[in-house]
């Protein structure tokens, strides 16, 4: 009996890497498919990933604050249109611009108000909307891997001593959030005023309460030039500069002597009425000067329109820079030594 030779072995091949047109044939067989079906493929993966995300922690908001740039929004310029716009623009208000952003796999909901501490100082800071000018007042939510730009503005600070809330450690800003745990605070830390060793690597570019808050000149124009009088009172047509027993103020510079006059005798007008005509005011005028030559030829034109109004009016036309003073003006200005007077209707 002849034995037959063994049989050979088949040589072994490399498994042949997939080709586009073997994924191709995939995509094309689950395309095939019913569409319930893959629905129902989906609703088992899905749930079992987000399990796998809560037991290893990883299903919460992610949320990170990032810097971009400082502006000022002028009230009365930026929001206001061409047309009604005034010819001088007094409250500036600084922002921060910032993105936010969501980098976790679930959804969180964001308290609009910010709160920063250094050592020594505590600053509440709000959201704003640019386009109103006004602050968010409500929650906001942002969703899984959502970015947003927002604007923060500074609205009071101080010390805790003064009773102004402290964020929880010193050179850091808290933001409060929360998500489907419950309560949260994005704590950010900021490197101003530590010492290099102890700056943690992750800190916001730049301290927010360096920013400062609504800048008003016509506050300091009021301190300056009425010091003893009532300021700043609002009777529906805007804010009175100086009230005294005697007259209502208005400030300006001498080239706006025609808006702050109409200004002057409106606010005389509501003054009348809101007393019933029991306490009257003479109105009247504060008016700035500068070195340019529009000032000097403002000038010469209000003493000359004025020389023959009624009712009686008082003008007081002050230097830009009180005598004595190279920088910075003095506490405040006794108008009748610092200033000239004019009275009108002017005498014969």
């Amino acid at each position: 009996m002849t034995l037959a030779p063994p049989a050979k072995a088949k040589p072994k091949t490399k498994a042949e890497p997939k080709t586009f047109g073997d994924y191709a044939k995939f995509v094309r067989d689950w395309i095939g498919f019913p569409a319930a079906v893959i629905t129902a493929i989906t609703a088992l993966f899905v749930p079992a990933k987000n399990n796998a995300l809560a037991v290893l922690g990883w299903d919460a908001p992610t949320l990170s604050l990032d810097y971009q740039y400082v502006d000022s929004l002028n009230l009365g310029l930026d929001d206001t249109a061409i047309a009604q716009q005034p010819n001088e623009v007094f409250v500036s208000v600084p922002v921060y611009h910032y993105t936010l952003t969501n980098a976790g796999p679930t959804a969180a909901t964001v308290r609009p108000q910010l709160t920063c501490s250094t050592d020594k100082l505590n600053g509440h800071f709000n959201l704003i909307d640019i386009a109103t000018t006004k602050r968010q007042l409500s929650d906001f939510k942002l969703s899984a891997a959502e970015s947003v730009f927002v604007n923060i503005v500074l609205a009071e600070s101080g010390t805790t001593e003064d009773g102004y809330q402290a964020a929880e450690k010193p050179f850091t800003c808290e933001m409060a959030y929360a998500d489907k745990y419950g309560f949260k605070n994005l704590v950010m830390p900021f490197d101003d005023g530590q010492p290099k060793k102890e700056k943690p690597k992750k800190t916001l570019s730049i301290n927010p309460l360096s920013l400062g808050g609504v800048d008003d000149r016509r506050i300091g124009l009021r301190e300056l030039y009425c010091p003893d009088m009532v300021r700043g009172l609002d009777l529906g047509s805007g804010p009175i500069d100086c009230l005294s027993d005697k007259q209502i103020l208005a400030i300006d510079p001498v080239y706006l002597w025609e808006s702050a006059l109409q200004r002057v005798l409106r606010q005389a007008s509501d003054f009348r009425q809101a007393t019933a005509g029991t306490a009257p005011r003479t109105p009247g005028l504060i008016l700035t000067g500068c070195d340019d030559p529009i000032c000097a030829t403002k000038t010469e034109e209000m003493l000359g329109t004025l020389h023959s109004f009624t009712p009686a009016l008082s003008v007081w036309l002050c230097p830009d820079k009180p005598p004595g003073q190279d920088q910075k003006p003095p506490a405040k200005v006794v108008l009748d030594v610092v200033c000239k007077e004019h009275t009108f209707p002017a005498p014969p």
